[in-house]
């Protein structure tokens, strides 16, 4: 039996890597965010050319939801093993599709824009190194990462909530914004009050109070036309 070289390797593993990240939805950067490799990590291995290490396989495995061992065995010319079925669809059961589009702050846009314009500058003039590239790719992020927990809000309310479970695949596409833990000392206040609704919505409330629970009752019958 022919061994596979070690270049082989890498570029099967990193094209699997990639699939695996669509398939979640997930960016380089979300992946380091869920305890896994840095977003420079993941795009040398996606790209076939990160001599990968045993440590760096292990830490691959949560994120993209593989079973403990995936990754190594995957690096070696084997399967990964998800850490649960592709969630398909039920009888009786379906998705409401999400909106063509939503509302945002000006501000997220005017942001958006200029994070864009100063990245486009910065490659013009070949800077790809400079500080200014890395903070604008940075701001670029953040903004973006801001504009998808909306969509995510939108999607959760549309489907989720008091007495609705959670269909599968909604929950497998926005499980990398639901499994966030509230860190109530380095997120602002509006980020917290979003991620602990976003965790409602799917039926993951911690600790919500009286108070919690109207509030957020109240604002889902809202964006649902107070019809429930």
């Amino acid at each position: 039996m022919q061994r596979t070289s070690e270049p082989e390797r890498q570029r099967r593993f990193g094209r699997m890597l990639r699939e695996r990240r669509d398939e979640l939805g997930l960016t380089q950067l979300q992946i380091g965010e869920l305890g896994g490799p840095s977003a420079p990590t993941i795009r040398k291995i996606e790209d076939g050319i990160a001599v990968i290490s045993a440590g760096t396989l292990n830490k691959l495995d949560a994120p993209l939801r593989w079973r403990a061992g995936s990754a190594a065995r995957t690096y070696a010319g084997g399967d990964p093993t998800p850490e649960e079925p592709v969630a398909h669809e039920r009888p009786g059961e379906s998705v409401v599709a999400g909106p063509d589009s939503i509302r945002f702050d000006i501000a997220d846009l005017t942001g958006l824009l200029a994070a864009s314009g100063r990245l486009n500058d910065a490659v013009e003039r070949g800077a790809t190194a400079e500080p200014a590239v890395m903070s604008a790719i940075a701001e670029l992020n953040r903004v973006v990462s801001r504009l998808s927990a909306r969509y995510a809000t939108t999607i959760l309310e549309r489907n989720g909530g008091p007495g609705r479970p959670l269909h599968p695949l909604v929950e497998m596409a926005f499980a990398h914004l639901l499994e966030r833990p509230v860190d109530t000392e380095s997120d602002a206040a509006t980020e917290i009050e979003e991620r602990r609704y976003r965790r409602w919505l799917a039926g993951r409330a911690e600790d919500a109070d009286a108070a919690t629970e109207t509030r957020f009752r109240l604002r889902w019958q809202t964006a649902n036309g107070g019809q429930r």
